[in-house]
């Protein structure tokens, strides 16, 4: 074809052949022995490789920039005569005479400022190794372990939880991907997880003790059927109660909200679903009938979602604790269960507050104090009973109920005085 394009023409050749005729000048432009565009330059960095290689195998002097790459070393004797040069003609007629720059002269002399006797000098002098002395993309022994055994001790919780458990408890910064890579070296699986596209309609309280949400989490223990009853503070997700029934019925209910309120105050609010234990059909319910003589509001859940923190945390009992424990019978369940809860309060990290505070942190009031700590790179241990003085207690409070005033005094309403039920 090129050489039909030769004799008659590039048009001649689009007409016989049907190519293009910027593909044919585009072939014609090409080198044909060697298949490169005629008059093309060679790249600089090849250029430069080959110089340095004709010059090392003649014997003659490198390129500026092979040498550049190739930087000599100087022995302690020729450093010490550099030095000497230098303080008796200055650097810049040093580094002319030797062959070396004027700043590797700066820095030699540097070096040998802080060294006393004649063997700090030589060892000042002696040549240092490029490498770096810790290569930062490895991993050291001691935090490999570390992870993994922070995944070992709870196997549901996923990378970023590893992390931020190992930031708050060792002081620990490490990468996600990092803490990923070691925990599939031990046997996880990334879950595979289809994302619901959904409108966000978040609500969250604005106090400890304003709202709190209860439900009932049905598993076997064997072939009996139990009942866990979890009572959840929405602005904190701290368990302030909770029971393990053999039935949704009302008096374990009541008998639990009723510890509940004992240990740790009474709520605002009770956000129930329509579960036989919570709700009656007709008339009111025991539970209802409770919270009337305590003063709190009993809000039945009517919307999909509104007892949406409770439904997680039910999700996060049977992946961390009742799909991976065999229960021998129910006495043996409440201690797991005791335990789980326990380690949920006070110990691992919760994604809903921050990913680095405990439930505990902010029922108790501490998450500022607790953050803080963390950003100083400072190991938070478990919270314990909080000391009386560190406390802070709510004793008289003034509310605007329907436009109407109302005074509460440690929890109990004391004008105007409530009605009995």
């Amino acid at each position: 074809m090129l050489a039909w394009a030769a004799q008659h023409g590039v048009e001649a050749a689009v007409g016989k052949f049907g190519v293009s005729a910027p593909t044919v000048r585009s072939w014609q432009a090409r080198d044909p022995a060697k298949g490169k565009a005629a008059g093309a330059k060679p790249r600089r960095k090849r250029a430069v490789a080959k110089a340095g290689a004709e010059a090392r195998a003649a014997g003659g002097p490198r390129k500026p920039a092979e040498r550049a790459r190739h930087g000599r070393r100087y022995s302690v004797a020729e450093k010490e005569a550099v030095l000497e040069a230098a303080v008796a003609d200055g650097p810049t007629e040093a580094a002319k005479k030797f062959g070396t720059s004027r700043w590797s002269i700066y820095e030699w002399l540097r070096r040998q400022q802080g060294a006393a006797t004649a063997k700090e000098k030589e060892q000042a002098l002696t040549p240092r190794s490029s490498r770096p002395r810790c290569n930062a993309r490895r991993l050291s022994e001691e935090r490999y372990h570390l992870i993994a055994e922070t995944w070992k001790n709870n196997q549901a919780l996923g990378p970023r939880q590893v992390r931020n458990q190992l930031r708050r408890t060792h002081g620990l910064r490490v990468g996600t991907s990092t803490v990923r890579k070691v925990m599939e070296e031990h046997g996880y699986v990334p879950p595979k997880i289809t994302v619901e596209r959904r409108e966000v309609r978040r609500y969250e309280a604005v106090r400890p003790n304003q709202q709190v949400h209860l439900d009932f989490l049905h598993f076997f223990v064997h072939k009996a059927k139990a009942y866990l009853l979890l009572i959840e503070d929405d602005y904190s997700r701290f368990l302030v109660g909770w029971a393990l029934c053999e039935g949704e019925r009302a008096q374990p209910v009541i008998e639990a909200v009723d510890e509940a309120i004992r240990r740790h105050g009474k709520p605002e609010q009770m956000v129930i679903d329509g579960g036989s234990g919570f709700f009656s059909w007709r008339g009111q319910s025991q539970l209802e009938r409770v919270c009337g003589d305590y003063g709190i509001d009993f809000i039945k859940a009517s919307k999909k979602g509104s007892n949406s923190k409770l439904e997680a945390l039910n999700a996060n009992v049977r992946k961390e604790l009742l799909s991976r424990v065999e229960f021998a019978d129910l006495a043996d369940a409440r201690q797991h269960v005791a335990r789980w809860v326990h380690t949920y309060n006070s110990e691992r990290v919760h994604e809903g507050l921050g990913g680095l505070l405990v439930p505990a942190d902010r029922y108790f009031g501490r998450s500022e104090e607790v953050l803080a700590q963390i950003e100083r790179g400072e190991p938070v241990a478990a919270p314990g009973p909080a000391a009386l003085e560190t406390r802070t207690l709510e004793l008289f409070r003034v509310l605007s109920r329907g436009g109407r005033p109302e005074l509460w005094l440690l929890g109990d309403q004391i004008w105007p005085a409530s009605q009995p039920s």
